[in-house]
């Protein structure tokens, strides 16, 4: 019994001594949140063959949806995937109401630094997954994009991973910035040519 303490106290000492970088996170408040859904003056047919060709991996290759980073040339696209090719969103478009949707999707990666979140060292890297529903009337489309599964990679700490133990990121979850929703919406608006979409809302420095 003692020695099994012992080792579970020398375990839990060497994670400690193992994390890196490791801070509190600080979240940094919008004047507002920015808007999570758009109506856009074209028909829903329209928009849907437009977005499939603004996420795809060839035109972000181009332009990025989150622009290109100085500070951290790891970060990652997003995926997207639809009704027909689905594999990690495969589950939002077992309903018919979502057979126009996208899902996005970086493998887990960080894909841009936070403009919320800030760790002890600056804007963290951050991560989720994005629905983007596409609801047509008419003439207009409105698009709104969800996040889920947001998180932020907090410095490294040692852990068991699949391929054993070793020195991994310090995944936190985190709410929703609305930053990152209203990027995507403004990326797909400049792709269709609209040009008046307000600028995102960010924290002030």
């Amino acid at each position: 019994m003692r020695n099994s303490v012992i080792i579970s106290l020398a375990v839990a000492l060497l994670a400690i001594s193992c994390s890196h970088g490791v801070s509190r996170v600080e979240t940094r408040v919008l004047s507002s949140p920015n808007p999570t859904s758009y109506s856009f003056p074209f028909p829903l047919e329209q928009v849907y063959t437009n977005a499939l060709d603004a996420f795809s991996i060839e035109h972000q290759a181009r332009d990025p949806v989150f622009g290109r980073s100085k500070v951290a040339d790891h970060l990652e696209g997003l995926f997207s995937e639809c009704a027909t090719n689905a594999v990690f969103g495969e589950a939002v478009f077992r309903d018919p109401a979502n057979a126009q949707d996208i899902y996005l999707h970086s493998m887990h990666s960080p894909f841009v630094m936070s403009q919320v979140y800030h760790g002890r060292y600056g804007n963290l890297p951050f991560i989720a997954t994005f629905r983007v529903h596409l609801s047509g009337m008419g003439a207009n489309t409105t698009v709104s994009v969800a996040a889920a599964d947001t998180e932020v990679v907090n410095g490294t700490k040692f852990g068991i991973g699949p391929c054993g133990p070793g020195q991994g990121n310090n995944y936190e979850p985190v709410k929703p910035t609305t930053v990152e929703e209203y990027t995507i919406l403004r990326y797909l608006g400049s792709y269709l040519g609209v040009t008046n979409m307000p600028e995102v809302i960010v924290p002030k420095s």
